[in-house]
């Protein structure tokens, strides 16, 4: 019988490339991967708040890559309206079914944002005029090699009038780190969603005292419309 690895990190990252085998993380990690459960002081959290803060709340809110679905929690505390909607989408179906259990109120459904959409990604119980924030947060390092199919996926799940909020953690910005040829700094990240979103505001948060990956972007976007 095979042994499986309980560290969270060795499903993500091996050897030096990505390896993203987030189902089996799911199901064998002994610990919350990436503490999603201990994230409610998180500085990237507390701006979020303030970024949105004129623009919110919002009836529905949709967490692409949602993980366990705590991140999904605290912006629908912070962000969404008493009694909207919360939806999360994750590659992983272990994932989504233990978010379910967390989190009961909130629908939870499996999807990878790496494939190429051959139609829209339709939403069938979303309401056409709610007003829906969508959300990628610290997903693109583990989405990088097929960026531009991610891209296009969201932007086939939303409608003009949408509101998509891109959050994302750096490594020290001139150290060498998985995914910096094709996200070397947030002004690539930008470019990579111009073609589809206009960027509507955004924050840079560079710390050059620690040596962690905790350099934030956070930036709004809306989606551009398609002839």
């Amino acid at each position: 019988m095979s042994v499986h690895s309980t560290d969270y990190h060795d499903y993500v990252f091996r050897d030096g490339r990505l390896v993203g085998e987030f189902e089996a993380m799911y199901r064998n990690s002994k610990d919350v991967p990436w503490h999603q459960d201990e994230q409610a002081d998180w500085m990237d959290v507390r701006l979020t708040a303030n970024l949105l803060g004129d623009i919110g709340p919002f009836d529905e809110i949709h967490d692409l890559g949602c993980g366990l679905g705590h991140y999904l929690a605290l912006m629908k505390k912070h962000l969404g309206v008493a009694h909207g909607r919360a939806f999360g989408y994750d590659i992983s179906e272990t994932a989504c079914a233990k978010a379910r259990e967390a989190f009961p109120g909130f629908v939870f459904r499996p999807l990878d944002l790496t494939a190429i959409p051959k139609t829209p990604v339709v939403i069938s119980d979303a309401r056409p005029s709610a007003r829906r924030l969508f959300i990628i947060r610290g997903t693109l390092w583990y989405v990088f090699p097929k960026l531009g199919n991610v891209v296009r996926t969201i932007r086939s799940m939303m409608s003009v009038g949408d509101w998509l909020l891109v959050v994302q953690n750096f490594p020290p910005l001139d150290a060498s780190f998985i995914g910096k040829d094709v996200i070397p700094d947030h002004l690539a990240l930008i470019r990579h969603f111009a073609g589809s979103f206009s960027s509507i505001r955004h924050i840079w948060y560079e710390d050059t005292i620690k040596a962690l990956n905790d350099n934030w972007f956070m930036g709004l976007f809306s989606p551009r419309d398609i002839k």
